[in-house]
């Protein structure tokens, strides 16, 4: 979820939530305020009473208005509590009947001897329909205090919070070996700023790394493979030394062979460094079953002196991508199921416009899914000729280039199945 989507469902749920709770307080409160001044005028009415009684010593005639009304009832011995109740009485006229709320004050007066309860009502119709109004209103405020807020937060914290939104773009679109330079929104927003501060000073710092190990990885490359091809070439003349024992031809040998890993595993780790640092962005169309036919023909003498039988079902296929790539790609995959294969083995390429499968039979059992294509992965019964990187490449490449490659072991057969689809 965006953070701008989960703040305003956080900040609208706050605000509901809050306005809803100050609505019923505020309605509460109001309803209060009205009922005492309401409770007011009947004690008023209460006084009047008194004081009609202490002045004419007999009781005020009832009185039974449209929005008052006074009641008198023998009460006996009894003295009546005074207390405020809120009373539904039946209208009557020729028409029809009608209920109406009251607010009705009883209390105690003794006249000539006698004790009478007096009922004081007032209409608390126009109270509560001026209730009514108010929660209207307050209801109306708050519907339209959400639809600020959905404003605010729909148009104008989307373009305060624009800066970031590209900034988060230009990180997106930030790319080492293109050289360009992000473009980021000036803002007074100040932690927009710091933001846009410490990604100018990453990506420069990011870039000057790269840089620096670009030039590392090309002078490596250069200034390696010139002392090892000297002491290859001196081995070539020692090795043809007459005078050299059987026990020195030997360890020459050694030598030799050693010097040829070191050398492919040189070259090996550079080509990966190479594919990590997006060294190889050039991009055309390739005729990946014309490649694939190029290389089974390069490998062709090599597999017939291990009496291998190749099946091939190549169609078609067109992509686009590296052609280097793709050709070292295949040329690993080829080479490994030729050398860990075993005399008069098989093994079985077919291409079409989804995938590439190229499986063999060989003297190693089933390989750990997991880390076969980590770097210097072997199984305890590979040879030490190799040096653990080719399917760490084949790995590489697929993933920058978008390949999804995967290994599968079944009737003896080992698979390595590479999908095409998202690059047609």
């Amino acid at each position: 979820m965006k953070l701008l989507a989960k703040y305003n469902r956080i900040n609208i749920f706050v605000t509901i939530s809050i306005l809803l709770i100050s609505s019923i307080c505020f309605y509460v409160m109001i309803r209060h305020v009205l009922v005492s001044q309401l409770d007011e005028d009947l004690k008023v009415e209460e006084q009047e009473v008194i004081d009609f009684v202490n002045a004419n010593n007999k009781l005020p005639d009832p009185s039974n208005y449209e929005d008052q009304q006074i009641e008198f009832i023998k009460a006996g011995n009894i003295t009546a509590e005074k207390k405020f109740t809120s009373v539904v009485l039946v209208k009557e006229d020729h028409k029809h009947k009608e209920e109406e709320l009251y607010r009705q004050y009883g209390f105690s007066i003794a006249v000539n001897g006698e004790r009478y309860t007096v009922l004081i009502r007032k209409s608390q119709e126009q109270t509560e329909d001026l209730i009514k109004i108010i929660a209207w209103i307050t209801s109306g405020i708050v519907v339209l205090l959400l639809f600020i807020l959905f404003f605010i937060n729909r148009f104008l914290l989307s373009r305060l919070w624009q800066p970031f939104n590209n900034t988060l773009v230009q990180l997106k679109q930030f790319n080492l070996s293109a050289k360009n330079n992000v473009q980021l929104q000036p803002t007074s927003t100040t932690e927009f700023a710091e933001l846009n501060k410490t990604v100018q000073v990453m990506t420069e710092r990011a870039k000057q790394d790269y840089e620096s190990l670009k030039n590392f990885t090309d002078n490596a490359s250069h200034e390696m493979q010139t002392p090892l091809a000297i002491i290859n070439s001196k081995l070539d003349v020692l090795i043809q030394d007459e005078s050299l024992s059987e026990f020195q031809m030997r360890q020459l040998q050694g030598v030799y062979d050693a010097l040829d890993r070191l050398s492919n595993l040189n070259q090996s780790l550079l080509l990966l460094t190479k594919i990590e640092n997006s060294q190889f962005n050039e991009q055309e169309n390739i005729s990946l079953d014309g490649l694939v036919r190029e290389k089974l023909i390069q490998f062709e003498e090599l597999s017939a002196a291990r009496k291998l039988v190749i099946t091939a079902n190549i169609q078609p296929v067109n992509i686009s991508g590296n052609k280097k790539l793709n050709d070292i790609l295949i040329g690993n995959l080829l080479n490994n199921a030729i050398r860990y294969n075993v005399a008069g083995g098989s093994i079985t390429v077919k291409l079409d416009a989804d995938e590439l499968i190229i499986s063999n039979s060989s003297f190693l059992p089933a390989l750990d899914a997991e880390q076969v294509f980590q770097r210097f992965y072997r199984h305890a019964d590979t040879k030490q000729d190799g040096n653990g990187l080719g399917l760490s490449i084949v790995k590489q490449i697929c993933t920058m280039a978008g390949y999804n490659i995967s290994y599968s072991y079944f009737n003896n057969l080992h698979e390595f199945k590479i999908a095409l689809t998202k690059l047609l």
